[in-house]
């Protein structure tokens, strides 16, 4: 297994564990739309996908493409639900 191998290995594994954080979050968003901490989880998620993006750009072509898959479900509801949500909550 080459560097590029395992280094998209590793970097899978950290959007996949992301993923399941922004769940977690999202859950709670949710819940407590009103809530004071709203603000602060919606900075939080937003940091994460910052973070999964760019872990995603230092894959390889093929490795890009099955992370791109794994994470659109959760990224097109976010974006549907929470896109506009600063705006909403300032």
């Amino acid at each position: 297994m080459n560097a590029s191998n395992s280094s998209d290995k590793f970097l899978s594994r950290f959007v996949a564990n992301s993923i399941s954080q922004i769940l977690e979050h999202l859950e709670g968003m949710q819940r407590d739309a009103h809530s004071p901490e709203y603000i602060h989880w919606k900075k939080e998620v937003d940091d994460i996908w910052k973070r999964i993006f760019e872990s995603i750009n230092d894959m390889g072509d093929h490795s890009q493409k099955q992370s791109l898959e794994y994470i659109r479900e959760t990224w097109v509801s976010y974006i549907t639900h929470y896109g506009m949500a600063d705006q909403n909550h300032n």
